[in-house]
């Protein structure tokens, strides 16, 4: 199920919460985990893919809808062919079209002297952006000042814990049993991984005690 919900209403969409057994927050979706990034991308969007990255996604046999996390850099290699291709289209459009300057963001951006005649008032700002590792949602309160009273980013990493959480509660006991605790170790790290975490998550996200 797709929502559309505005920016500024992100916490309509999700729930954080903070547990006592980690310093991440964990994000929940009506009560339930989820997950975001290239193979949640790849699963959505399919169809605007362009026909190579297609191509790439059938030869590496990834195949629409895919709910298997260790997959997920595969579903980044065929967004990476994709938008090599489109960057490919832009630059061939810009070579033939030329560039009209006037319409560029650097040309609208203020002067430094007008910056310092700005008047602020207390506001709110949120945005959301799609990054590389998922959906990353910013949110910033400013004062009288101009300086930074509030702020909140709820990043990929974060969003993606209690997804990885349900998987290693799913996979342990297929494993255990079955394989030999260095083997189990590198599966659970290769899982970890697999959702493209920041690289300080990658490196400590995970620690395997086994008794």
């Amino acid at each position: 199920m797709i929502v559309a919900i505005l920016s500024s209403d992100y916490k309509k969409l999700f729930t954080e919460k903070v547990v006592d057994y980690s310093r991440a927050k964990i994000a929940t979706i009506n009560g339930k985990p989820y997950a975001v990034g290239a193979l949640s991308r790849f699963n959505n969007n399919y169809d605007q893919l362009n026909k190579k990255a297609k191509a790439v996604a059938k030869e590496l046999g990834l195949t629409v809808p895919c709910y298997n996390p260790y997959l997920n850099t595969v579903a980044q290699m065929v967004e990476w062919v994709h938008c090599l291709e489109e960057s490919i289209k832009i630059m061939e459009k810009i070579l033939k079209e030329g560039l009209d300057e006037k319409k560029t963001v650097v040309s609208s951006w203020p002067k430094r002297s007008e910056i310092d005649k700005i008047k602020y008032k207390s506001n709110r700002g949120v945005g959301c952006v799609e990054v590389p590792r998922g959906s990353l949602f910013h949110e910033y309160s400013i004062n009288e000042t101009g300086n930074i009273t509030e702020a909140n980013c709820v990043i990929p990493t974060n969003q993606n814990m209690g997804n990885l959480e349900e998987d290693m509660r799913k996979i342990v006991p297929e494993l255990l049993g079955k394989k030999t605790q260095q083997e189990i170790t590198l599966d659970l790290e290769m899982l970890a991984r697999a959702y493209d975490p920041c690289i300080s998550c990658a490196t400590h996200i995970l620690d395997v005690k086994f008794v």
